[in-house]
């Protein structure tokens, strides 16, 4: 039975989602320095690209990287032009990639479904915790997202309308896809549809779509011509470390330590997707009744593999599940709209809240805990950041949770979208700007320091590809020597005889060697 109502008109739902989204997205991007080493990492090598004229291989500090493809570059070389170089030009493209994902995902359940749903599944989406934070960072994830998700769609809509447009389109985004991060792009969509099929007995007519050969001219057309000229450029080398290193002995070990056991991504999701984990459960107990029609079990086959897939690789990173999340969402809408009692939801969304809220009260009661001397460092800090201002604006929140929780007045869209709105105001305007400064703002006072100074920098025991941005001067990764500038963790200072610190903040020093 159908129990979602609201007094808002689905006339203006789109409206109102695009305002939320635009918000929550575009006037945030400049306010926390780049996060190390990912966004740092985007962020410098585009600008060793802009600086040197490449455009076909990327370079770090002055050294070819083979990570990722070459897209995400691109687009940031293009906003970089435009909004100059700094964190809003670095992070809109994701951003711009973000919003666009959010309204794909709107109109398909709109499509498929109806309003009240796409509505809810796009809230979902564009306010949990992981899209907020991860949706504009400087990284290849959210154009990823995008492309995935509008080939998943598009092959959706071709394998139930049997439009060949629909077909070509899934082959042009899988391309993109693959142009932005390789393989995934391509092995998602390919196997989600497959056991789709398999279960509407239309495993011939997967085979026909998938050696379509117009599709095949638009893939190699698309994504090929940069792989052929990045081997003309770097021949092997970037075949053995993109290929087998980043994609197959990723998948099959851990890298840079970054393991987990199958369980790794329960955790991840349940905290990714608040405020909307309490539907988890719900979803779970009566997932045979979501499997209809079959938009979402499509949706089901494309979660379950993303999760599977993903939870038996070697190397896990929190923001792999996402990949996944688009159907996740548009599961979660249709539950919200057949759970009987809604205050489960609001009070669990309340419950996490306040736990977020407190964590940074319970920093001095962990620290003794911490082996790491540099988290010790940055946690002694934690309390010049997160003081009597944050814990009036969490209070303020939380109040305003519980008074939704426990109303009976509030209808149940209006009560998402209100969740959506605190949780949006908590990450980005109370949490995330003080973690921002917390953690890197003593990296981008250091590199401004040492450009004013035309300091020629040593990095010794920290990989931080934001202090190369910042400073606009590659650096040298070696041991420290006499007269040596060094951008070092504080504990590593222990290790030298002698030396003069130029700037320290937050575990971050500067510092002049004297004798090493």
């Amino acid at each position: 039975m159908n129990v979602l109502r609201t007094a808002i008109p689905e006339s203006k739902l789109f409206y109102i989602l695009v305002i939320l989204a635009f918000f929550s997205l575009f006037p945030l991007l400049g306010q926390m320095p780049l996060f190390d080493e990912d966004e740092g990492y985007y962020a410098e090598v585009t600008r060793e690209m802009l600086e040197s004229g490449n455009y076909v291989t990327a370079y770090l500090n002055g050294r070819p990287e083979y990570d990722k493809p070459i897209l995400l570059y691109w687009c940031m070389a293009i906003s970089f032009k435009v909004f100059g170089l700094n964190e809003f030009g670095a992070r809109f493209p994701s951003a711009l990639a973000t919003l666009i994902w959010a309204l794909a995902l709107f109109f398909f359940v709109r499509r498929h479904l109806d309003t009240h749903k796409a509505f809810l599944a796009a809230l979902f989406l564009i306010s949990s915790i992981q899209i907020t934070i991860t949706g504009k960072a400087a990284i290849a994830d959210a154009l990823l997202n995008l492309f995935m998700t509008l080939s998943m769609f598009n092959i959706y809509d071709h394998l139930v309308g049997k439009k060949r447009r629909h077909l070509y389109l899934a082959f042009l985004f899988i391309g993109l896809g693959f142009l932005t991060k390789g393989p995934v792009a391509v092995v998602v969509p390919v196997v989600v549809s497959f056991f789709f099929c398999m279960t509407q007995g239309e495993v011939k007519f997967w085979l026909r779509s998938v050696f379509n050969p117009v599709g095949i001219l638009i893939f190699i057309a698309v994504a090929m011509p940069w792989y052929v000229l990045e081997y003309m450029d770097q021949g092997q080398a970037f075949i053995q470390d993109f290929i087998f290193k980043h994609n197959l002995e990723r998948f099959q070990r851990p890298f840079e330590g970054h393991s987990g056991s199958f369980f790794y991504y329960i955790p991840v999701i349940i905290i990714g997707t608040l405020p909307y984990a309490g539907l988890i459960f719900p979803l779970i107990k009566g997932f045979r009744t979501h499997l209809f029609p079959p938009v979402l079990t499509f949706g089901f086959i494309w979660f379950l593999f993303v999760l599977i897939f993903f939870s038996l690789a070697g190397t896990k990173l929190p923001h792999y599940v996402i990949y996944g999340y688009p159907p996740l969402f548009m599961l979660y809408a249709c539950v919200f709209e057949k759970i009987r009692n809604i205050r489960i939801f609001t009070v669990t969304a309340l419950i996490f809240l306040f736990l977020l809220a407190v964590l940074p009260a319970l920093i001095p009661a962990v620290a003794p805990f911490v082996n790491d001397r540099f988290a010790v460092y940055v946690m002694s800090s934690a309390g010049n950041y997160f003081g009597c201002g944050y814990y009036v604006a969490s209070g303020l929140l939380i109040f305003l949770m519980a008074v939704i929780a426990f109303s009976g007045k509030v209808d149940r869209v209006k009560r998402a979208l209100m969740t959506a709105v605190i949780y949006l105001v908590f990450i980005n305007l109370v949490m995330m700007p003080r973690m921002g400064d917390l953690l890197q703002s003593p990296v981008k006072e250091a590199a401004m320091i040492a450009r004013a100074r035309n300091y020629h920098v040593v990095m010794w025991g920290h990989n931080l590809p934001s202090f190369i941005f910042y400073g606009e001067r590659f650096v040298e990764l070696r041991n420290p020597m006499s007269g040596d500038i060094l951008i070092t963790k504080k504990n590593r200072l222990e290790e030298l005889a002698k030396y003069e610190i130029q700037y320290e903040k937050n575990g971050i020093v500067l510092a002049k060697v004297i004798e090493p």
